[in-house]
């Protein structure tokens, strides 16, 4: 069978990037695809937009990335950009919403977070009526191909793998920035034979392993990068800082 990487919210974590990329390879699979969000947060932009740019097969765009490839904002925004350089941030500017292939018979789309855009976010919380609609053909998506029988995607940093409506959706966690209480990098493993028609095996693996987080935060203090101790508190706690107990 084949083998398909799938990876997403990097948030300029390199080594938590190259903990996942060294995974990968372990595992002797060659094809990855990455689902948006290289950017932003950590102070490694440049670094991990280059990696992805040099690894993935292919790359979708996510909120961040499309925000930090805006002009104008504010002093965190402007370091970020000024991390990346105009011809990473035109690159940004150009990666496509979706991908879509077969696997074993089956149709799989993966985006960054819903079939809506990049900016609306779909979790496991959400009703049926709102899951559904993550395998809807749309403006967003393109009406190119048939609807999927498999979605997978990021944006909320949180993995899980669910049956909708007879149908499969999973999301892939954050390489570099999860968000559900356990400070491991994650990502996906597909496998299955890739671009056939054919019905046979296929599944779907999530996977997570450590990483250097202090060398992460090390990179970013030699940078003076902003938002050091939300970063910090984010990594270390796989939590967002507002959700800090109150201690007085």
């Amino acid at each position: 069978m084949d083998q398909i990487a799938i990876i997403s919210d990097v948030h300029s974590n390199l080594p938590a990037l190259e903990a996942v990329l060294a995974d990968i390879a372990g595992r002797g699979i060659e094809q990855i695809y990455c689902l948006g969000d290289l950017v932003g947060k950590g102070p490694d932009s440049a670094c991990v937009v280059d990696l992805c740019r040099e690894r993935c097969a292919a790359v979708v765009k996510g909120n961040w990335d499309d925000k930090l490839a805006e002009s104008g904002g504010g002093r965190t925004r402007r370091w970020h950009q000024t991390q990346l350089g105009a011809e990473r941030l035109d690159y940004l500017r150009t990666l496509p919403n979706t991908i879509d292939f077969l696997l074993s018979g089956k149709r799989v789309r993966l985006f960054h977070a819903s079939a809506q855009d990049i900016y609306y976010r779909v979790g496991f919380w959400h009703d049926q009526n709102e899951l559904r609609g993550m395998f809807a053909n749309t403006p967003f998506t393109g009406f190119a191909s048939p609807p999927p029988d498999i979605v997978g995607y990021g944006d909320i940093h949180h993995p899980y793998l669910l049956p909708v409506a007879g149908k499969t959706l999973f999301n892939v966690g954050s390489v570099g920035n999860p968000m559900d209480y356990i400070p491991l990098a994650g990502y996906v493993i597909m496998r299955g034979h890739f671009d056939s028609s054919r019905f046979g095996q296929i599944g779907t693996e999530i996977i997570r392993l450590p990483y250097d987080i202090e060398a992460a935060l090390a990179q970013a203090r030699a940078v003076d990068m902003p938002k050091l101790a939300e970063y910090a508190f984010e990594l270390r706690h796989a939590n967002h800082r507002s959700q800090m107990p109150d201690l007085g």
